[in-house]
């Protein structure tokens, strides 16, 4: 009995190869994808190691901590009642680089001294930002704070005498939020 046939002398294999008696599927019978599939035609997943060369496929934990790396940033409008504003969520090891708050055109009239916006979390409301102008300057404010836990970042807003206005809050990050 034979239990294994090697002909090197083959021209070619049919578009769907059958690992094993009722085993996976390589499938490329349409010829712009390779697809793997169980025995009943079913797509299923495959496992690769991390990749190690720029020519390899990466897992998606390679994926995800490379986008994770990226400077982004998050933008939300505040108004002059809002109270405190979830700007959401950072993942452990997030690194906030800076918060830049700009008022909107032609408001928070009749603001008074107690007028302000702040950007932290729930121990420091002040963490990441302090120092809202209302007079229409852009500010920024460089942190550089990074979480060692996930956090809740949150905008503070305090109308003072304010009784119109809207601001809006760019919080530029590296890592991840939800």
């Amino acid at each position: 009995m034979v239990d294994a046939v090697k002909n090197y002398g083959l021209a070619g294999v049919s578009t769907s190869i059958e690992l094993g008696k009722d085993g996976a599927v390589i499938d490329a019978s349409d010829s712009a994808i390779i697809s793997l599939k169980d025995k009943d035609g079913a797509l299923e997943e495959i496992a690769i190691a991390n990749g190690t060369a720029s020519s390899h496929a990466v897992t998606k934990a390679q994926l995800d901590a490379e986008g994770s790396q990226k400077l982004q940033y998050h933008s939300q409008t505040v108004s002059y009642d809002s109270g405190t504003v979830s700007l959401g969520t950072w993942a452990a090891n997030s690194t906030i680089h800076s918060v830049v708050i700009e008022k909107g055109a032609g408001n928070w009239t009749n603001n008074s001294s107690s007028t302000e916006i702040t950007v932290g979390d729930s121990d420091d409301n002040d963490r990441l930002f302090l120092g809202f102008d209302v007079s229409g300057a852009q500010v920024k404010f460089t942190s550089m704070h990074t979480y060692s836990s996930s956090t809740v970042l949150n905008a503070y807003v305090t109308a003072g005498g304010a009784n119109a206005g809207t601001a809006s809050v760019r919080v530029w990050y590296m890592g991840t939020r939800s």
